[in-house]
């Protein structure tokens, strides 16, 4: 509706002025003729502030205009606003904050590390594995549910040095993640693209699996590491956030994505609720692959779960 709409549909809400001065005649003669008959006093009817009638159109006519060149309340197309998808920094700062929060966990060089993983393997896809904490032993449990248990293998991982060895690593992000670009070896649960990644993002590359890799010990990391871990993520360039992701449990999480275009792209996947790693996945010319980590935690006794 236009200016010049507003104004005539006002002004047919105007009742008719009266003439005044044929009312005030009529009222006269009638006083003359029985001037002994009291009259009840007339109340003139105002006049209209057209003043403020066309102040009240204008407001009425530029709202009108605002309205519709907004596209109605809601936006273009009368439509809700696009939701953006969240920031891999507004993210990974709330999973470093909760993170940063939890409890630190006193372990023991006689307890065990334990996890249960899943992987795209024929043979055992789906294993519990104990080590003890200073490397010294071993224990799986087999496919038909017994407990292996023998003595560490030479070379074999050794929860305790990775744990030192973190603890070593520096708090601050930047630094964090120019330790992890040039680390001297390969920290990888699962390649990407490995050996043709793009050479322009082969230092990235190196620091996403590396962080990946030790946010899988999550018992064994303390909050501050894990936080900066988090934080050290995030500076990563082409690291993006894809809400409910799947990993390949099919569990719905936070992924945490590194996309190198045709070279392939990386998953983590993190818990909805607390930010904690439970898988890793890539999706590649050979396929997809996928690792979950079903459950971890430490334990006193190779057999016992968290």
């Amino acid at each position: 509706m236009n200016e010049i709409q507003l104004l005539n549909m006002l002004r047919d809400e105007v009742p008719d002025q009266p003439d005044l001065r044929a009312e005030e005649h009529r009222l006269l003669a009638e006083i003359r003729a029985d001037s002994s008959t009291p009259r009840r006093p007339v109340r003139l009817m105002p006049r209209l502030r057209w003043g403020l009638a066309l102040a009240g159109a204008g407001a009425l006519a530029a709202a009108a205009v605002t309205v519709t060149q907004l596209g109605g309340a809601d936006g273009p197309g009368n439509g809700p606003p696009a939701v953006r998808p969240p920031s891999a920094a507004a993210v990974l700062e709330k999973a470093a904050l909760v993170a940063a929060k939890s409890a630190a966990i006193e372990i023991r060089p006689d307890q065990w590390y334990y996890v249960k993983e899943s992987q795209d393997l024929e043979i055992l896809p789906t294993f519990e594995l104990w080590i003890r904490m200073d490397g010294s032993r071993e224990a799986i449990r087999e496919a038909d549910g017994k407990l292996k248990i023998s003595d560490g293998e030479k070379g074999s991982t050794n929860p305790a040095k990775t744990q030192r060895e973190v603890e070593s690593f520096p708090d601050d992000p930047d630094a964090l993640l120019e330790h992890f670009r040039n680390l001297p070896y390969e920290r990888a649960a699962l390649s990407i693209c490995a050996p043709d990644c793009p050479a322009e993002s082969e230092k990235d590359t190196k620091a996403f699996e590396a962080i990946g890799w030790y946010l899988k010990y999550g018992p064994m990391i303390s909050p501050e590491k894990a936080a900066a871990m988090y934080r050290a993520l995030a500076k990563i360039p082409q690291v993006t956030i894809e809400e409910n992701a799947t990993d390949g449990d099919g569990r719905a999480g936070v992924g945490v994505v590194l996309d190198l275009g045709t070279a392939g792209k990386g998953y983590y996947i993190l818990d909805p609720g607390d930010y904690h790693y439970i898988g890793v996945k890539v999706v590649n010319d050979a396929g997809t692959f996928a690792m979950s980590v079903l459950a971890s935690g430490i334990v006193d006794k190779p057999g016992q779960v968290p």
